[in-house]
């Protein structure tokens, strides 16, 4: 099971996988709609297999060319897990939202 937090996602309660969450916006070009929330993975890390054979990972990591990218997964709503994915994602928000206003008083 994959629960997904403000700041991680875990999988069967094993160790946190530490990510970032964001929305758009994407042109139309990208062929990705409004609502799709993209999971970035924190500190050049991988997912681990299970989030991988749930969502579709990409990584442009170039050795090559000196290039590295991070993990980023791309969730669209007709996927079955956006509805929680979506909740992470408004809980990184209300998250983010209280300690900018922390900061200012």
């Amino acid at each position: 099971m994959i629960n997904f937090y403000y700041n991680c996602v875990r999988v069967d309660g094993g160790k946190r996988e530490m990510c970032h969450y964001s929305v758009g916006p994407y042109t139309p070009e990208s062929g990705l709609s409004a609502d799709t929330i993209s999971i970035t993975a924190r500190d050049y890390l991988r997912f681990s297999p299970a989030i991988q054979e749930a969502f579709v990972v990409t990584n442009k990591t170039d050795i090559m060319t000196d290039l590295f990218d991070r993990d980023r997964i791309r969730v669209a709503p007709a996927h079955p897990l956006y509805a929680q994915v979506k909740a992470a994602y408004d809980a990184q928000t209300a998250h983010r939202l209280a300690h900018e206003a922390k900061r200012k008083v």
